[in-house]
């Protein structure tokens, strides 16, 4: 079998490579795992919000998502939506955070008020039990029922009053979300002649934009969202935040790559340095030598690539036993891109060996 310059040199010093590899393989699952925290969390986020069965959402004016701005307006709204042009159909929803104790825990949770007869707004999927609650009935996260050892047919307190735990619902939200009856929410929250918000069924024969300029042309004091602009605005709230932390996060994941290689393939050149002046006194060309290099940095960060994407797939799987909220979701297109990334660790790598090597005089060969 024949074994190239490159790698003799790589695979003479195992303890090296690895160092290298290891780097590299970190250096990759880090980026990997970000990117992948980046995505999970967003769509995750939103994800509620596209399981509900309507074109747009109607709320207060200035509101702008579920979590960080109120939005009240009144039952009669939705009488007036119902006579606008190209509306199909109108649903009432109600959500609101509130904070309850639970074996002497106080638990922060978003109960949502939904029609259980049309079922718009019912949980994004169950875990165990039923999804519909009836009266004084309640479906949790499963957070809750994992982190506080609540189980279905316990009993919980909102606001002084019991619900029946009759179903645990996963998906939606990464914060605690749970579902009761729109009639039992109001009751609990006091509003009885009031709404969050209404979700609108357009017509088929209709366009959705043409339908919400109808809507904040007609109602005063409203907007209008398609299901895809208020998924938006309830991810950005929280991504915007986010985002800046990934990206510096990742740019150190990225030098930290750059500089684990750089340094190992930088130490095996200086380490062979008369090698490659007898070379260049054979007459090897600059090319040649070059070759030796890069070929080195790409198998260090070839497999360093490999077993981080490798870890990123199997550590994302294993921390979220430990932490439900470590909510991952690589595609495809984030290993094309952290690929990407790893080639340029690999060409940048390489740089400062391959200045040391254009330097090599050939004559050091005949120096004690």
């Amino acid at each position: 079998m024949k074994i190239s310059l490159a790698q003799k040199n790589l695979f003479h010093e195992p303890a090296r490579l690895l160092i290298s590899v290891s780097g590299v393989t970190f250096a990759v699952f880090l980026i990997m795992i970000l990117l992948g925290l980046y995505r999970g969390w967003s769509e995750t986020l939103s994800e509620y919000i596209h399981n509900v069965d309507a074109q747009v959402w109607v709320m207060q004016q200035g509101s702008i998502d579920m979590s960080h701005s109120i939005s009240l307006l009144p039952n009669q709204t939705a009488d007036q939506l119902k006579q606008i042009k190209g509306v199909e159909a109108v649903h009432y929803l109600i959500g609101n955070r509130i904070v309850i104790t639970l074996h002497d825990d106080e638990v922060s949770t978003r109960v949502i008020g939904f029609d259980t007869t049309d079922q718009i707004g019912k949980p994004v999927s169950i875990v165990a039990g039923e999804a519909i609650p009836a009266e004084g009935e309640i479906v949790i996260d499963q957070l809750v029922h994992d982190n506080h050892d609540v189980n279905i047919g316990d009993t919980i307190d909102l606001n002084s009053t019991p619900f029946t735990v009759i179903g645990i619902s996963a998906g939606g939200p990464l914060f605690q979300q749970s579902y009761i009856r729109i009639e039992d929410a109001r009751a609990l929250f006091h509003m009885e002649d009031v709404s969050n918000f209404f979700v609108v069924s357009i017509a088929e024969e209709q366009t959705t934009t043409t339908v919400m300029n109808r809507i904040e042309d007609t109602i005063p004091g409203v907007d209008a969202q398609t299901e895809a602009e208020f998924a938006e605005n309830n991810e950005r709230e929280i991504m915007d935040k986010f985002l800046p932390i990934i990206l510096v996060l990742v740019c150190i994941g990225f030098i930290v790559g750059v500089v684990i290689i750089s340094l190992t393939i930088y130490t095996a050149t200086i380490e062979k340095i008369r090698e490659y002046g007898v070379l260049k006194a054979i007459g090897a060309p600059n090319f040649y030598l070059y070759r030796v290099v890069l070929t080195q940095s790409s198998i260090a960060g070839g497999i360093g690539f490999i077993l981080g994407t490798g870890l990123t797939y199997f550590g994302s799987d294993v921390i979220k036993k430990f932490e439900p909220l470590f909510v991952t979701l690589v595609k495809w297109q984030d290993v094309v891109v952290v690929a990407g990334m790893t080639l340029a660790m690999i060409i940048l790598a390489a740089y400062i060996p391959l200045r040391r090597m254009i330097k090599i005089d050939p004559a050091i060969v005949f120096k004690a």
